[in-house]
């Protein structure tokens, strides 16, 4: 199979003939739960590739969407799991549907209007939720077999539902709630591979529709502020003992909170304003409002922090 991935690659991503494209589709997709790291990225191309450039139909899309996101839910929990592979890969190829249907909702594909309905999009905005939730896997490179990065990868899904004309305030409040219940989930690693920045990058997905109240942002704040349960991050650590899943989750939190800080300070660059620049040059909404309340959010950590360490 890395054979067969590297000549469609080699080829300029040259797409079979139509008989061919559904059998081949079939062994393309099976390919992003490879532990064989070239053929699972390959995989991820060519089908990114063939869906940007209309080789798919709507009905082809629409499939394969929902295959990507049945595959989030297979081997959900474990915690170390060669599924997660599938998982991670597949978040990649069901947000590539959703930027297909939102660049035709933008006009930007000749001859082709959105496909996606209001159902369907919630649907799979629940999967992707659900496995951001239930995902116990957090490897984000494995020595052995390449990259995983299932938080990382949900995540940047996540940033693409936001931009949905389905999805209203309660949805992206969802994505939000979601967000801060992972950063503050107590688990055995500080996140080393950036995992703290793509969730703050979704976040700013979420911000930019202008949907999203003050009031609930101060809230969602506090909720990550204090920690799980609402009591604060004082909690896990003592004069002689550490709880060191709940420290490892208030590193995260933190490290979060500064990530969000300085995307809304400096405006980063995001891969998506390539197809929709004008989304991504909006204007921040609650900007200075959000960054002092971030500000004050970190103070209450460090506060806790400083005084047990």
């Amino acid at each position: 199979m890395r054979e067969r991935i590297q000549k469609i690659i080699d080829s300029g991503y040259e797409a079979p003939l139509a008989g061919e494209m559904k059998e081949l589709t079939a062994q393309i997709t099976a390919g992003l739960a490879a532990t064989d790291a070239a053929v699972r990225e390959g995989s991820m191309e060519i089908l990114w590739h063939w869906g940007q450039a209309g080789v798919y139909s709507d009905s082809q899309l629409l499939e394969l969407g929902q295959q990507m996101a049945d595959n989030l839910s297979v081997g959900l929990g474990d915690p170390n799991s060669d599924s997660v592979f599938l998982r991670a890969f597949s978040a990649l190829i069901l947000a590539m549907v959703i930027v297909i249907d939102q660049r035709c909702e933008c006009g930007q594909i000749e001859e082709r209007r959105p496909f996606l309905s209001k159902r369907q999009v919630h649907e799979w905005l629940g999967a992707a939720l659900s496995c951001l939730d239930k995902e116990q896997d957090r490897r984000g490179f494995t020595e052995d077999f390449g990259w995983a990065h299932s938080i990382a990868h949900v995540s940047d899904a996540l940033g693409d539902f936001a931009r949905s004309r389905h999805l209203n305030t309660a949805e992206l409040e969802q994505i939000l709630q979601a967000i801060a219940d992972k950063i503050i989930e107590p688990c055995d690693v500080i996140y080393p591979f950036g995992e703290d920045s793509r969730l703050a990058r979704s976040t700013r997905d979420v911000l930019l529709r202008d949907q999203v109240s003050m009031a609930f942002l101060t809230q969602w704040l506090d909720t990550i502020a204090h920690g799980p349960g609402g009591s604060d991050w004082a909690a896990v650590l003592g004069l002689e003992s550490c709880d060191i899943q709940g420290n490892n989750a208030r590193m995260n939190a933190r490290s979060f909170l500064y990530s969000l800080y300085f995307q809304l300070a400096i405006h980063p660059g995001n891969a998506r304003a390539e197809y929709f620049a004008d989304y991504y040059a909006r204007p921040m909404p609650h900007r200075d409002e959000l960054m002092a309340a971030i500000v004050e959010a970190i103070k209450t950590m460090q506060h806790w922090g400083n005084a047990q360490e």
